[in-house]
């Protein structure tokens, strides 16, 4: 799967993509990412032979000390939120494509952690949909 996100760094966007296959590389990623503290948006998705095709896969927001947030990609897709997670007071803004872009704090009801175990369970699953169920607590 392709792993791509995007930094603004004032006059120039930072783009960054990388093709993984090893969940436990890609959890190191995701890991050094988070640690780094720049929020941003990263997107792992399934290669479609059709580009007018939007290929099903996660988004996930990392960087922030203590909300993340994580979307699945698809038809019948959405943000998966963690009812235990004390929803913050107000938005986080992320780093999507290079655009600091705000999202709304009711769409950023996860931890880091829960975050980068989801996008692992997405690439060592082939992709199936994800579900907080499926994330060992």
């Amino acid at each position: 799967m392709k792993v791509t996100w995007t930094y603004d760094r004032g006059d120039q966007r930072d783009n960054h993509e990388v093709e993984l296959t090893d969940p436990d590389a890609l959890e190191a990623l995701l890991r050094e990412i988070q640690q780094a503290g720049e929020p941003v948006v990263l997107t792992i998705f399934s290669d479609t032979s059709d580009p007018d095709d939007l290929p099903p896969g996660i988004q996930i927001g990392l960087g922030h000390p203590t909300h993340a947030f994580a979307v699945h990609i698809a038809d019948d897709g959405g943000y998966l939120n963690d009812p235990t997670v004390e929803t913050p007071t107000e938005g986080v803004r992320f780093d999507f494509g290079g655009v600091p872009t705000d999202y709304p704090a009711e769409h950023v009801q996860l931890r880091p952690e829960t975050a980068i175990q989801l996008a692992v369970t997405y690439l060592r699953t082939g992709g199936e949909p994800p579900r907080l169920a499926t994330i060992a607590k």
